[in-house]
């Protein structure tokens, strides 16, 4: 397993949040994002929807869990890949990410969580 560089994505939540492991007062809180690549090529259009586990820790992966954050809830992602040299189903990379920030709107009102 090796760190990847810096991501920052704008995406939806795909899974409920969850606590994962919780040792020496550290949490661990783990969902999944879908992240929609638009692109368009030779005068066509494509989609395709890309689905990453997201890891968090510590303060950031308790004030997560306080935040009530739900499936399709719009979110940032800033944070650093770890690819573990394993391929999914479609033969690519199977990555995930370490949030480092995340940012919520929810009622009209942003909340940014980041890892202290």
């Amino acid at each position: 397993m090796k760190l990847g560089g810096h991501v920052e994505f704008e995406c939806k939540v795909g899974s409920a949040p969850e606590l994962v492991n919780e040792m020496c007062g550290h949490k661990l809180v783990r969902f999944l994002i879908a992240v929609i690549d638009r692109r368009i090529n030779s005068n066509r259009y494509s989609q395709q929807t890309h689905w990453y586990t997201v890891n968090a820790l510590g303060d950031t992966a308790e004030m997560i869990l306080e935040s009530g954050l739900r499936i399709c809830d719009n979110i940032n992602i800033s944070g650093r890949w770890i690819i573990d040299g394993n391929r999914d189903m479609y033969g690519n990379d199977a990555c995930e990410i370490i949030a480092e920030r995340v940012s919520v709107a929810k009622n009209g009102c942003a909340m940014s969580y980041e890892v202290a």
